[in-house]
């Protein structure tokens, strides 16, 4: 059955207070972005952001829930390239470094787990690790990685990085991209995990 006129006005008006929702999270924390604000930049009543999302807990736990999905098509397309081990520890690197710095959904969601409401919302990070433990399976199943390597410690560390780039390449007086610093990541992590 086709979408009405009214479905899709409601689909979109929905997105835009999710996607500007976000905006506000990832700028301004969960604490200082108010429903007000959200709907005052998008032209909308208060009542009409209410209409979709019964409260600011729910709407953050939205965005925390969007951010947290980016992990699933990152995966297929790692799969779909036949990428394995280390190749596709580092194809996912740059996707990820490369997704947080231009997607405010994924930026958000990982500032509300830090500073979000009392309820429970979607963890990004546990996903996260997984995919990474899952490349760094593979590397040691290529025999790209020495042995005895700690796959569990490693995934933890790598994913620590990531999000440890990202805080830093905002947050220094010369903003750099971190993307461009990932060449200097895997070369100084490479000699340390590969097999000789």
């Amino acid at each position: 059955m086709a979408a009405t006129s009214r479905q899709r006005q409601k689909a979109a008006t929905r997105a835009a207070i999710l996607q500007t929702a976000a905006e506000e999270f990832d700028a301004h924390g969960y604490s200082a972005t108010s429903v007000a604000r959200i709907a005052d930049r998008l032209r909308l009543t208060k009542g009409s952001v209410y209409f979709h999302f019964a409260s600011k807990a729910e709407l953050a736990a939205e965005v925390a829930r969007a951010g947290a999905d980016v992990w699933e098509p990152i995966l297929r397309s790692l799969d779909e390239d036949g990428l394995t081990g280390l190749d596709a520890l580092q194809q996912l690197s740059v996707e990820v470094v490369g997704r947080f710095r231009d997607d405010v959904v994924l930026r958000a969601a990982v500032r509300l787990t830090r500073q979000g409401p009392e309820t429970e919302l979607p963890d990004p990070f546990t996903s996260w690790i997984a995919v990474v433990r899952r490349c760094l399976d593979r590397a040691v199943g290529a025999g790209e990685v020495r042995a005895g390597i700690d796959v569990d410690a490693l995934a933890w560390q790598l994913v620590a990085t990531f999000l440890g780039m990202q805080e830093l390449a905002r947050r220094v007086a010369d903003p750099v991209d971190p993307v461009d610093r990932l060449d200097d990541l895997w070369r100084t992590l490479l000699d340390g995990v590969r097999a000789r």
